[in-house]
Formats: structure tokens, C-alpha cells, sequence
């Protein structure tokens, strides 16, 4: 790449990958990004596929930011996405996966803040956080691509094999079909890894991602 193309576009068998120059300012990619995206116009309308960063290592924060400049400039709809970040490429993974399983998914981006409800009969994924105050509720399952703080109810409609997980979990109340727990303060503090939350024999078990 050189200086005057630091961000490249470059399309796969398994969507679209975003190359970014190494040791161009963070600024300027997110410039150039927004402006590429903008002259593709309708290239990407409606377009279902994933997304791959390549090129250099970006923070959580980065990502986000560089995921939301995608987001709010085309109706591309992003399954999932891949990065270096180990954490999203996890929760990716089982993403991809419930793709597969199940047809009928609602993704929201951004995150939901305080009083924000979402209720879907299906799946629900979230690229973002949800805040306390804030509260989904899926007949199918719950994947949040940020922090889980707020209230989550998978499997609504008695389905037993539903599951939550999310990047970072830490919900005020989670529930699974019609079994609910709720997590000690303890474990909402410090850092920890993706978890997956699900039910096995009559309670819900909660786990690292592997």
C-alpha cells in the first residue's frame, strides 16, 4: 500500500477483507475508510457477509470505532467479524455457527442504553454493549459483541437449548427459557473472558469460551 491508499478492499469466499496500512495514524484510516465506503456506494447495499481486518493489531476501542464508521455509512449486513482480537474472534466463531443453525436472526448495532428494550422471535445479536437499564429478550439466542450489564432473556418461548454469551458478562438478571440466576457482585469486576451461559440439568451453567 502506499501512502495515498492505506486502507484496501479486497473480496474473498468468506466476505470482505479491509486491508489497513501498519504505521498510518489511526485518524487518517478512519478518514479514508469512511471516504472508501462512501464512494462505493451502492457496491454494498444490503450486501450479507463477514468482514476481516487485516494489516495491523487495533484495540477493542478501535474496532468499535472502525466497525461503527461501516455501519453508519452502508446497509451492509455484517454476520460477523474477524479480527486479531482474540476475544471477538471467539465469539465470532459461535456466531458463525448459530448463522448456520438458525435463519431467522435480528442484529442491532450500537449499543443499547438505559431503558432500551429489543424483543425478537428469533435470535438476537448486538454488536455493542448492553447497559444497565437496558434488556433483550429472543425466543432463540442472545450473542452480545461488547459488554452484557443490562437484562437478557433467551429461549422466551421455553427453549431449552438457548444460550447467552457475550464479550464481556456481567447482566443484572439472565435468563434462559423459564430458569433465571443472577451473577454476584464479585464476578462483575475486574477483566475476564468470553462466556457462554446455558442450561444443563435444570440450571444455568455458565463457562469460558474456549
Amino acid at each position: 500500500m502506499n501512502t495515498e491508499n492505506y486502507v484496501l478492499f479486497k473480496g474473498t469466499k468468506d466476505g470482505i477483507t479491509i486491508l489497513f496500512q501498519e504505521n498510518t495514524p489511526f485518524d487518517a484510516l478512519c478518514e479514508q475508510l469512511k471516504k472508501k465506503v462512501d464512494e462505493a456506494g451502492k457496491f454494498f447495499d444490503n450486501v450479507k457477509t463477514s468482514i476481516a481486518f487485516k494489516g495491523r493489531s487495533f484495540s477493542q476501542e478501535e474496532e468499535d470505532i472502525l466497525l461503527k464508521i461501516i455501519i453508519e455509512n452502508t446497509t451492509m449486513d455484517i454476520a460477523f467479524v474477524k479480527t486479531d482480537n482474540e476475544e471477538v474472534k471467539q465469539l465470532s466463531s459461535l456466531l458463525a455457527k448459530e448463522m448456520a443453525l438458525h435463519n431467522l436472526t435480528k442484529y442491532h448495532k450500537g449499543s443499547l442504553r438505559n431503558g432500551q428494550k429489543i424483543e425478537f422471535d428469533g435470535s438476537v445479536v448486538v454488536v455493542g454493549d448492553v447497559n444497565p437499564g437496558a434488556e433483550i429478550k429472543a425466543s432463540g439466542n442472545i450473542i452480545v459483541l461488547g459488554q452484557l450489564k443490562g437484562v437478557a432473556h433467551a429461549g422466551c418461548k421455553g427453549m431449552l437449548d438457548a444460550f447467552v454469551s457475550a464479550i464481556y458478562m456481567a447482566p443484572v438478571q439472565l435468563r434462559i427459557a423459564d430458569i433465571i440466576t443472577r451473577f454476584p457482585e464479585e464476578n462483575k469486576k475486574g477483566t475476564k473472558p468470553p462466556e457462554y451461559a446455558f442450561i444443563q440439568d435444570g440450571q444455568i451453567f455458565v463457562m469460558a469460551l474456549s
